[in-house]
């Protein structure tokens, strides 16, 4: 010890450098020897904090802010998770965060949640909003650190292999090990999976485990014979297949391990000088050549039944905050007479758009005697025969429907998801003591946004809707 103070203080005589100890910080990231504590990421939770109160809530719709989670929030988060395990406290954390800055803001209030968070990290084909889960983005992060361990040759990968791996094989450095930090050890807990999609292309086999990677088409060979397998073939389990050149040919009485044994000849006779090539499985099974995040994420993600209503709100060239609204609509999570009643049996439950006495979604949208007259107005031309003004029709229209043209459904996708919003936003306008707007007029500036975005698709070019504005002139 003292031979190391004696080095540290003659090399700081040289050298102008500052003397520290751990943990430290490098470029933005804590370097730690042992497991991650709440101060370890609590800069991590104050950076997303500050971010979150540095915008303006009171301009951002809802699909505005959903915007900053995905691209700002988990931008932060994965820098992180590249190279860190974060721990669940944080995980819960941030997404606590998330969720009370998506439904009301910088405020951050949690009680104004319409939708669980569980439930917004589906995929849109399943009901939700399309955001990873930060538990599953954290595995495929620690599944391309074994990848890069794997495949790349880079200085942390090398002293990894000197220090850690040593002369052995990734797949048998055990999982108490004392060596290496806490996010190695981390790292180790992830191998079973890893093992499911990692493959080898074999060339001259120097770099293939035999019994822990899929280089022949029989799979792991580990998983498949277990400990006992090496015994049978005479083969160790830290061997490479190089190894099995060396390997004399049996006769067994398990058919398996004749196969085994047929492949091994497959692979005498095709040996080449070149490296072998690590593969990775993508979300159709197949093997490539690269890490896919997005790929590797849909294999290991928790699936959820497909909703039959997504196609109607998630659409190319949708408006994000009408297409937000009718989500929540969809769900049957908008604060509705009904819904408000539950909560508090004083409120007005009343529609005020009729004065009908109970206001539900479904009498918003579009039974209401108002909101009728508007979608009447606006789609009778359109739709034709198929006319109507109940939600579950109109989503199952809006879903299903095969006989209309690309143009004819868009418009009256859109026109659904425009006059929704506008109606809601009346609703709530007249609840808090605004004068009302009368049908007609509400009508007219729905017609003028649907007109506002064929303006805009013509100009881009867009050879799908391009002839929108003149099929919304004829029907109208």
């Amino acid at each position: 010890m003292a031979g190391n103070d004696t080095s540290r203080k003659e090399t700081l005589s040289y050298f102008q450098f500052t003397a520290g100890e751990l943990p430290v910080r490098y470029l933005g990231l804590p370097l730690l020897t042992k497991n991650m504590t709440i101060s370890d990421y609590l800069p991590l939770i104050e950076k997303i904090r500050k971010r979150v109160n540095s915008w303006t809530g009171r301009f951002l719709s809802y699909a505005g802010r959903m915007q900053l989670i995905n691209s700002v929030i988990m931008s932060l988060t994965n820098f992180w998770m590249a190279a860190f395990r974060l721990p669940s406290g944080c995980v819960k954390e941030i997404e606590r965060i998330c969720s009370a800055f998506l439904w009301s803001g910088p405020d951050l209030n949690g009680k104004k949640a319409k939708v669980a968070w569980s439930e917004v990290c589906k995929l849109k084909e399943e009901g939700g909003l399309g955001i990873r889960p930060l538990k599953e983005a954290n595995q495929v992060c620690c599944l391309k650190l074994i990848w890069r361990i794997l495949s790349s040759h880079s200085l942390w990968v090398n002293w990894v292999k000197t220090y850690l791996i040593r002369k052995g094989s990734l797949w048998l450095v055990r999982d108490n090990t004392q060596s290496g930090s806490w996010i190695w050890r981390k790292i180790l807990k992830y191998r079973e999976i890893a093992k499911k999609f990692y493959g080898v292309e074999i060339k001259n086999g120097e770099k293939a485990s035999f019994w822990f990677e899929k280089w022949s088409g029989l799979g792991c060979l580990h998983r498949t014979l277990c400990d006992g397998g090496n015994i049978d073939l005479g083969i160790p389990r830290d061997a490479t297949v190089a190894d099995s050149r060396h390997h004399r040919r049996r006769h067994h009485r398990v058919a398996f391990l004749n196969k085994v044994e047929e492949e091994i000849e497959k692979f005498k006779s095709n040996l080449v000088v070149e490296e072998d090539i690590s593969l990775w499985m993508n979300d159709k099974g197949k093997y490539k050549r690269k890490f896919y995040t997005k790929k590797t994420w849909l294999n290991i993600r928790e699936t959820a039944p497909a909703c039959s209503w997504h196609q109607a709100i998630w659409f190319k060239d949708a408006t994000p905050r009408f297409s937000f609204i009718t989500w929540v609509a969809a769900r049957g999570r908008l604060s509705t007479g009904d819904r408000m009643y539950k909560w508090n049996a004083q409120v007005a439950s009343s529609c005020v758009l009729c004065q009908e006495p109970m206001e539900t979604r479904n009498h918003l949208f579009f039974d209401c005697s108002y909101s009728e007259q508007i979608w009447g107005a606006l789609m009778r031309g359109v739709m034709g025969d198929q006319y109507t003004a109940d939600w579950e029709n109109l989503m199952s229209l809006l879903t299903r429907d095969t006989s209309w043209n690309k143009i004819k459904l868009f418009t009256v996708r859109y026109s659904f998801q425009s006059a929704l919003h506008m109606i809601w936003c009346e609703r709530n306008r007249r609840r808090h003591g605004e004068d009302p707007c009368p049908a007609e007029i509400l009508t007219k500036r729905i017609d003028k946004n649907i007109r506002n975005k064929f303006t805009i698709l013509q100009r881009r070019g867009d050879q799908n809707l391009g002839g929108g504005m003149s099929f919304w002139f004829s029907t109208r």
